[in-house]
């Protein structure tokens, strides 16, 4: 008889995290769907992206990914930079903005921003908050990915065969496989500027620098 878990119990729960305009996938990390998972993927995102000016946080339903960041990414209004019509002291840092898109009722999503944006945070339209690469990142996912396959023996048996090969899928997307949203042989590094041509699989697994990589 086959074993079942809640959901809460699988350890193969996936997050990850993609920069929308290069498609860049910066994090992705599996286990158990709880704090910690969360705490550590948001951190290491957060971290690669908190030097950037203005950061645009979109995600689908999921409120504890605005809640870790929360704790990285919010600060503290002194009075002198509060403006008169604005009754929020804590909110986040300024450039940075948060929302989900949230499943509401009879299958129709609603936005919802969270926490307070800084008062001289330009917002979004609603029409722009969504995370649309990433669902499709993670269709594209469980097609080439084997260990997300249950019906043959690849399939990950464990949290760490299944980062391995996060691991891996990660940089064959980032600097093997040119994108199609992107242009014609262009990858994500290469819209990131840190190469200048896509990279060989034999390249990927054989050599440990290149000189094709952008100073």
């Amino acid at each position: 008889m086959a074993r079942t878990f809640p959901p809460a119990e699988s350890e193969g729960w996936t997050i990850h995290f993609i920069e929308r305009e290069t498609r860049y996938w910066i994090e992705a990390q599996a286990g158990l769907k709880n704090a910690q998972l969360f705490k550590n993927g948001v951190t290491s995102a957060w971290n690669w992206a908190r030097s950037s000016e203005s950061i645009r946080w979109f995600t689908d339903g999921e409120r504890r990914y605005g809640k870790e960041l929360w704790k990285l990414a919010s600060v503290r209004l002194k009075s002198s930079e509060m403006p008169l019509t604005y009754q929020y002291r804590k909110v986040w840092r300024e450039g940075v903005e948060v929302a989900i898109k949230v499943k509401g009722s009879q299958g129709k999503p609603h936005i919802e921003w969270l926490k307070q944006e800084h008062p001289f945070t330009p917002i979004s339209p609603k029409s722009d908050v969504h995370a649309n690469h990433n669902e499709a990142q993670n269709s594209s996912l469980r097609r080439r990915a084997s260990g997300y396959r249950r019906r043959q023996n690849l399939y990950a048996k464990a949290v760490e065969g299944l980062n391995r090969a996060l691991n891996m899928q990660r940089m064959i997307h980032n600097w093997v496989r040119p994108h199609w949203g992107l242009g014609k042989m262009e990858t994500p590094a290469m819209a990131m500027g840190y190469i200048n041509r896509p990279i060989t699989m034999l390249e990927l697994l054989s050599t440990r620098s290149f000189k094709c990589v952008t100073p």
